[in-house]
C-alpha cells in the first residue's frame, strides 16, 4: 500500500439488509410499545413484541421491575410481575416474571421414595433391608431406641416382583412413628397404583439381605421425599406439557409417582401458546444436599422454575458454593409497602396467596443441604411477613409461584 493511501471498506449488501431489518424490528417494537402505553393497554397483548423489547435491549423504556404482565392460564387470567431485567454481553436484556400469586394448586416438592428397586426379578421368600442413615447425626433418626429407622427389618413375600418392581410404605411413616405398625406394599413399577402384596414387618435378619441384590434407599428420602431440585416432581410438573395422566416419568431409582397430582395435565398444557412461544429455557444452579449428595451444584435447563435464597435476597446458604449470584430486584428494590433499598430477611414483599385469598406457605428450589428431604420455603409469619425459612418435608403441600425468563 502506497504511503497516505486512504482505503474505505464499504459494508456488503447482506450487511445493508440486516442492518435495515434490524432497525425495522426495533422501530415496529418500539411504537407497539408506545401505543400500547399511551392507551393504557397490557403489553402482553403481545407476547412476540415484548420479547423484541428484550432483544433489542429497549424494554426497560417501557417497564419497570414491579411491572404486571397478563397470560391465560386454563381460561383464566395469571398474573405475572416483573422481577428482574438484566442485561446480556450483546446489550440486549433479559427478563424475569414470577406469578404475583401462588397458583390456586398446592403441590408437593417431591413425593416420598420407595425402599427398594428390583434390579431382577425377586422371588417370593423372606427378605430384609437396612435403610442407610449415611451423614444423618441427629439420633432421633440413630438411635435405635429412639427410631426404628437405624433397625433392620424382615418379610415374607408370597408372589414374585418382577424386574424394576418396587417396595415402598404403605402409607406415611413419620421418623418418630413405630415402623412395626406401618405396612410395606410391593408394586410391579414405579408408576403403578397396584400393590401386588400388602405385607407386616417384623425386626430381624432373617432371608437374604436386599442391599446384596442391589441399592437400598436412604431412610430420610424414603420417609419424607428427597431435596433435590434435579429430580423433583415439581420440577418436571412445571416443565411438562404433557395432557392429565402423562407428565410423570421416573428420574431416579426410587421416584414413586404421587397420584393424588398424576391426574393434573402438565403445567404448561393449560398456558397460551403465544406466551409459551416466547419463553426460554433457563440454565439453573441449584444446590444438593450433603447427606446422599456431596452439596455440589446441579445444572438443568429449564422452561419454569422455582427461586432461590439468592433471588428473594435471602442469602447463600453455602457462601462457598453459591446457586445463583443474582438478587432479583423485586425482592431488592421493589417493595409492596412502598419503601425502598434492599430487603431484610423479613420482607411482606414475599407473601404470596392465591386467588381465593389468604397467604400461602410457598416452595423455593433450594434444599437445606444439611438433609436430605427438606426443602426451603417461605412462610407468612405472625408479623404479616414473609419469612425465607430453613425447610419443609418435600412431600407435603405448598404452595407454587413459578418463574420463567424472557430474552
Amino acid at each position: 500500500m502506497a504511503e497516505n493511501e486512504f482505503i474505505i471498506n464499504t459494508p456488503r449488501r447482506e450487511d445493508i439488509q440486516g442492518i435495515a431489518g434490524a432497525i425495522t424490528e426495533f422501530t415496529e417494537a418500539y411504537k407497539e410499545a408506545e401505543k400500547a402505553k399511551n392507551q393504557d393497554l397490557h403489553f402482553t397483548k403481545s407476547w412476540e413484541g415484548f420479547k423484541k423489547l428484550c432483544q433489542t435491549g429497549a424494554v426497560s423504556r417501557f417497564f419497570a421491575v414491579g411491572d404486571q404482565l397478563e397470560c391465560q392460564y386454563n381460561g383464566k387470567d395469571l398474573v405475572w410481575d416483573i422481577v428482574h431485567i438484566g442485561d446480556k454481553e450483546d446489550g440486549s436484556k433479559y427478563v424475569i416474571i414470577q406469578t404475583h400469586n401462588c397458583l390456586d394448586d398446592t403441590m408437593p416438592f417431591d413425593e416420598r421414595e420407595a425402599i427398594f428397586k428390583a434390579p431382577a426379578e425377586l422371588p417370593a421368600g423372606t427378605y430384609h433391608f437396612k435403610m442407610p442413615l449415611t451423614g444423618v447425626t441427629d439420633t432421633n433418626w440413630t438411635d435405635p431406641k429412639k427410631s426404628g429407622w437405624s433397625k433392620t427389618w424382615q418379610f415374607t413375600t408370597t408372589k414374585a416382583v418382577p424386574k424394576g418392581g418396587i417396595i415402598t410404605f404403605e402409607s406415611t411413616a413419620e421418623y418418630d412413628v413405630d415402623i412395626a405398625t406401618r405396612k410395606i406394599v410391593t408394586r410391579a413399577a414405579p408408576e403403578s397404583d397396584a400393590n401386588i402384596e400388602t405385607l407386616s414387618l417384623t425386626e430381624g435378619t432373617a432371608g437374604t439381605d436386599l442391599a446384596t441384590l442391589g441399592t437400598v434407599n436412604h431412610a430420610q428420602r424414603v420417609c419424607y421425599g428427597y431435596n433435590r431440585w434435579r429430580d423433583s416432581d415439581i420440577r418436571q410438573w412445571l416443565n411438562s406439557d404433557a395432557e392429565a395422566g402423562k407428565w410423570w416419568s421416573q428420574r431416579n431409582d426410587f421416584d414413586t409417582r404421587i397420584t393424588t397430582m398424576y391426574g393434573a395435565a402438565g403445567f404448561m398444557h393449560g398456558l397460551d401458546e403465544d406466551f409459551r412461544a416466547v419463553i426460554t429455557k433457563s440454565k439453573i444452579t441449584t444446590n444438593t444436599n450433603k447427606i446422599t449428595e456431596d452439596g455440589s451444584n446441579d445444572t438443568t435447563y429449564d422452561y419454569f422454575f422455582l427461586p432461590t435464597m439468592k433471588n428473594l435476597n435471602a442469602g447463600d446458604q453455602d457462601s462457598a458454593n453459591p446457586e445463583d449470584t443474582v438478587i432479583w430486584d423485586y425482592y431488592q428494590k421493589f417493595r409492596q409497602d412502598g419503601k425502598t433499598g434492599e430487603n431484610s430477611e423479613r420482607d411482606p414483599n414475599r407473601l404470596k396467596g392465591k386467588s381465593t385469598g389468604g397467604y400461602l406457605w410457598w416452595w423455593e428450589r433450594s434444599p437445606n443441604a444439611g438433609n436430605a428431604y427438606y426443602v426451603r420455603y417461605v412462610s407468612p409469619d405472625a408479623g404479616g411477613e414473609g419469612v425465607a425459612n430453613w425447610g419443609h418435608n418435600a412431600y407435603h403441600w405448598r404452595g407454587v409461584a413459578p418463574a420463567c425468563r424472557i430474552n
